[in-house]
């Protein structure tokens, strides 16, 4: 786990932690729909309604879940495909925001695991992560941003740069991030709920 300048959501607490009901669910339905488009053009997959569910404003039911990508080439196209969404609808401005997740390909966490059952966590865990952040508890907008895209740049002892899963909110100052991250989070001890959920102000990597 990375400490000090970056803490790292334990994943395994946050998928039994219980979450209130969702403020922004059109959001949620908006980055389901972004997650399952570029999944299923991954996969070679042509019908993305049938994934996507009706429109983020429209009545029914929510969107149903993207399929997993099975490599990691695929992943970090993947991922790159989402954040360029990211700093399309959500540009570094000095916003606050909640932060999820902090991966790098090949991050080795003794704390968490990870979708392949162990420790190292690859592209494609960390997508799977991202997806389900956005489907389960994180009830505001998820996105995600490179840690490269950030005034701190910040990189894991190799170098890497992390793919860094937020919430957007929206949120007017870091109180209000805490405060949400408290009522997400209400069954995580509060020791550790700083390692699931906490306040970051977004600056532009050139601010």
């Amino acid at each position: 786990m990375v400490r000090g300048h970056l803490a790292e959501p334990r994943l395994e607490v946050s998928r039994s932690s219980r979450a209130r009901a969702p403020r922004g669910l059109a959001a949620l339905r908006r980055t389901s729909a972004v997650l399952a488009v570029v999944l299923t053009g991954l996969l070679g997959v042509h019908a993305a309604q049938a994934l996507t569910g009706p429109p983020a404003d429209g009545a029914g039911p929510s969107p149903a879940p993207a399929p997993r990508v099975t490599t990691d080439a695929d992943a970090l196209a993947g991922l790159e495909a989402l954040r360029t969404d990211g700093l399309r609808r959500h540009a570094p401005e000095g916003q606050w925001v909640a932060q999820l997740s902090a991966k790098s390909v090949g991050l080795t966490d003794p704390e968490q695991t990870a979708a392949n059952g162990s420790n190292t966590f690859y592209a494609t865990d960390i997508l799977a992560q991202v997806q389900d952040l956005a489907a389960g508890v994180a009830s505001g907008e998820v996105f995600v941003l490179r840690s490269t895209d950030l005034r701190e740049e910040l990189r894991d002892p190799r170098g890497e740069a992390y793919w860094n899963t937020f919430a957007a909110g929206p949120f007017e100052d870091a109180a209000a991030v805490r405060r949400w991250c408290d009522e997400v989070f209400v069954a995580v001890d509060g020791d550790d709920r700083g390692h699931v959920c906490f306040a970051k102000q977004l600056h532009p990597a050139d601010g």
